[in-house]
């Protein structure tokens, strides 16, 4: 009873400092270079919150949201841009005149003429009837990227609405584009709009070396255009998200641009606009987690980071050291109710807090991941994927060298065609769990080989399980010779050929595409016996 007393409270503590010291080397804050004082020069504004879209037509902005969120913004900057007067924006303009803010206003321009016209004449009719507060007009924001007009058009739309505003005109897109545009084009705007978006180039840049990306492109522009104006119209950093490159969005990464990037545009004289002020949850649609991850506030319209000071990765990493060690500890008695005997409580414990780190390390993935119905589905999935690994796996491990194996695939599939409940056991149950994160695992890998873009790799969701089968595959090595050999070693190779086309798809300097290999190549692991047993009937 001492011994068991004094175990149980060696295993608390071990919970407590893996965890703490866990959480607390996640959250360290790290040191960077402080924003210039005073405000931002400008900000891209959009209102959307929730489920609300500019996709759908009937969308209306609340007055009374635009007056709420413009009262936060004038606190740090005094300058909006809008993309567009539609939707209820151009009450914008009115609220941001009795803020005394500035507003870039945008005319959006596509592909159907009518509607262009319908843009053009709201754009022009705000600016004649508040001269003051708009400060210039953005005619189309890249058309030419997206090869809705022709630039000859959009040059005639710009000189059309200085004309007729007296206010000064310009037109957005990426570097590339400006590069690539007539002379005609940018004669007939006053200054010209550049988009530089380091984490969006066909070669990302990390967060560090952002700044030297947009110096780069501010001087290309200037050699193509001497002696026009430039604003930076869009950039900035996303605060979560997938790996491009050596581009990692971050809290830190997004703190660590924006402020070494104000210094730059400070010191090079350059205007700006940031993208943008608040997360906007609709863009998840289009470019997976990092496009509703761009804010400077989040979408609950707290900021996300101080302009001074160091920033952390996990600011609240108290009360997610907390939530592990409740998972932690939780495991812990789970293992010692179930009376299981092999490897020292002390070690169980250790494992158990390891392990809970990654739990809430994929619930925060989660949260920041879905954007509709099935997803959320998915990620509760997987949830219950790692939480069965952990209340069926942990205790297996816990038996050491007596630990129960996995059925093979070959009996798993039989039981589920035919299930008898006179065949089931601890075994059969791991194999339908192991079964299960075989074929997420798969889904998952073969997704991001052949359309990465916009998808996010995995990597807590799937820590736990795969080191679990693969420490339970280390102390039993047994298996069953079953008739699936065959279309296992059919998903090892499926599972290793999408890793590696990932990885190498991806560069090797993308760390989250190297760890996901090493994932892959981890839970494959357990069926390798497959494969060498069939090139040995082979020969």
């Amino acid at each position: 009873m001492i011994k068991t007393v004094s175990s149980l409270v060696a295993s608390i503590a071990v919970c407590l400092l893996l965890v703490w010291s866990i959480w607390q080397w996640l959250g360290e804050p790290v040191s960077m270079v402080d924003a210039p004082s005073g405000k931002v020069h400008c900000m891209s504004y959009t209102p959307f919150r929730g489920s609300d879209t500019p996709f759908n037509p009937a969308y209306v902005a609340s007055p009374g949201q635009i007056e709420e969120d413009l009262a936060l913004l004038s606190k740090s900057t005094s300058c909006i841009r809008l993309y567009s007067p539609g939707q209820g924006l151009d009450h914008a303009v009115v609220t941001a005149e009795k803020d005394h803010m500035q507003v870039l206003l945008g005319a959006w321009i596509g592909r159907v003429d009518a509607d262009n016209e319908k843009e053009i004449g709201r754009v022009i009719s705000l600016a004649r009837s508040y001269p003051e507060t708009v400060r210039a007009i953005i005619v189309g924001n890249e058309v030419l990227l997206r090869n809705e007009q022709s630039a000859s058009t959009l040059a005639a739309l710009a000189r059309r609405v200085r004309a007729e505003t007296g206010k000064p005109v310009t037109y957005a897109d990426v570097t590339d584009f400006w590069l690539k545009a007539p002379q005609d084009l940018a004669d007939s705007v006053d200054f010209l709009t550049v988009h530089i978006l380091p984490f969006w180039e066909d070669h990302p840049r990390s967060a560090a070396d952002g700044v030297a990306l947009v110096d780069e492109a501010v001087e290309q522009i200037h050699a193509r255009f001497p002696g026009k104006p430039i604003l930076i119209g869009e950039t900035g950093f996303p605060g979560k998200g997938r790996q491009r490159g050596p581009a990692i969005p971050s809290l830190v990464s997004e703190a660590l641009y924006l402020r070494s990037f104000m210094v730059w545009a400070r010191d090079a004289g350059i205007d700006y606009n940031l993208i943008e002020a608040f997360d906007q949850p609709w863009k998840r649609a289009l470019e997976g987690t990092v496009g509703g991850n761009w804010g400077i506030y989040d979408e609950a319209r707290e900021a996300k980071f101080p302009w001074q000071g160091p920033v952390s990765n996990q600011p609240h990493w108290r009360l997610a050291a907390a939530a592990s060690l409740v998972i932690a500890l939780s495991l812990t008695g789970f293992c010692l109710l179930a009376r299981v005997r092999g490897l020292p409580l002390v070690v169980v414990g250790a494992l158990a807090a390891i392990a809970s780190v990654f739990v809430v390390l994929q619930a925060q993935q989660s949260l920041a991941a879905y954007r509709n119905l099935f997803e959320a589905i998915v990620e509760l999935y997987l949830m219950a994927q790692t939480l069965a690994c952990l209340l069926l796996l942990l205790p297996q491990i816990a038996r050491g060298r007596s630990a129960d194996a996995p059925a093979p695939l070959a009996a798993v599939a039989q039981w589920c065609r035919v299930p008898q409940a006179g065949k089931w056991s601890r075994s059969m149950s791991l194999g339908l769990l192991h079964l299960s994160v075989l074929a997420s695992t798969l889904v998952c890998s073969l997704g991001l080989a052949f359309d990465p873009r916009y998808a996010d790799f995995p990597l807590a969701a799937f820590t736990v399980p795969a080191a679990g089968f693969l420490v339970l595959a280390i102390l039993n090595v047994r298996r069953i010779p079953g008739p699936l050999r065959r279309e296992e070693a059919l998903l090892v190779i499926l599972g290793l050929s999408s890793a590696a086309i990932s990885m190498l798809g991806e560069g090797l300097e993308n760390g989250q595409a190297v760890r996901w290999a090493l994932l892959v190549l981890a839970i494959l692991a357990p069926f390798a016996g497959t494969i060498r047993d069939l090139f040995a009937r082979a020969r």
